[in-house]
């Protein structure tokens, strides 16, 4: 396998490498070598050196033994920077889009119902807060659509750390998901609540609207899928791979996603070098830090 740290520009359809040990762990530490080099600076965006390791990546897309969905996005969006969701939830970029679609989908909730909100209309003496809190339609959670169920649980609870859930709820990720599992039953394209009561809709009400979400991908998980990777070869620890999350993160620039319902949100890196997205829930911008890159730099 032969995959060059510079040169010309590369297309990830037009090539294909061998699933070949030795030679991707020599590239493995040329590559990471390369980024010590760097000194902590992120590589150039879509250049050749992160090319080569999606190329690497893209290699591994049908091998079942190995789990590194989130690299696997990276390079797939790296391959195609216009990802098109309209026509289905998932695709080659799989968990990440469904994380970009998430927070979408909650902004569009929170659009929703900032639209249904006049003031104007609160009675007397009722606090704004108290008002928006009245005007919240739980019974929407009584039935939910399997589409709309399943997008929200239980991958949603990924993108809320562990810390907010217990301030929040009193408890953790995995207790949320067993009171969630034994809330609801499936009957036919719905899920039903088997009872109502305050935290279950608690529960259901932040996994659909909430904004306080983790990055939408760590350093740690990056970290993670790259043991996996290098324990796939064969290989030992490498030094410097913690270098790469700021490259990957950077080169999401300028990377457009398609939601189902035709609006397009388009990713970028702030003057401050955080990863940016613009959504347009019903066809208004909001810009949010989905990676603030300052609390990650090595």
């Amino acid at each position: 396998m032969h995959c060059p740290l510079s040169g010309n520009a590369f297309t990830l359809k037009d090539i294909i490498i061998q699933d070949m040990p030795h030679d991707a762990v020599q590239f493995l530490e040329s590559f990471f070598a390369e980024l010590r080099k760097a000194g902590g600076k992120p590589l150039p965006p879509h250049g050749a050196a992160l090319g080569s390791f999606f190329i690497l990546v893209s290699s591994l897309k049908w091998n079942t033994t190995i789990s590194i969905p989130l690299l696997q996005g990276l390079t797939a969006l790296e391959a195609n920077p216009e990802a098109d969701l309209s026509g289905a939830r998932t695709g080659a970029a799989g968990a990440l889009l469904r994380r970009i679609d998430r927070r979408y989908f909650r902004l569009c909730r929170v659009q929703e119902e900032l639209g249904r909100l006049d003031f104007k209309k609160a009675p007397p003496g009722v606090s704004a807060e108290d008002y928006i809190f009245s005007r919240i339609d739980f019974s929407r959670y009584r039935e939910i659509e399997e589409q709309r169920f399943e997008m929200l649980f239980p991958e949603a609870l990924t993108d809320f750390d562990e810390v907010f859930l217990n301030k929040t709820f009193g408890f953790g990720r995995m207790e949320i998901r067993s009171v969630i599992e034994r809330s609801y039953t499936k009957t036919g394209g719905l899920y039903k609540m088997q009872r109502e009561n305050p935290l279950i809709l608690s529960i259901m009400r932040t996994l659909e609207s909430s904004l306080e979400n983790t990055p939408l991908f760590s350093p740690d998980e990056i970290q993670g899928e790259l043991n996996c990777l290098l324990k796939h070869y064969g290989s030992g620890a490498i030094q410097g791979t913690e270098l790469l999350y700021t490259s990957l993160v950077h080169n999401l620039d300028n990377v457009q996603i398609t939601h189902s319902d035709g609006m397009t949100t388009k990713l970028f890196i702030s003057p401050q070098g955080d990863l940016c997205g613009t959504f347009r829930p019903a066809n208004k911008p909001w810009t949010t830090i989905l990676i603030e890159l300052f609390s990650f730099r090595p």
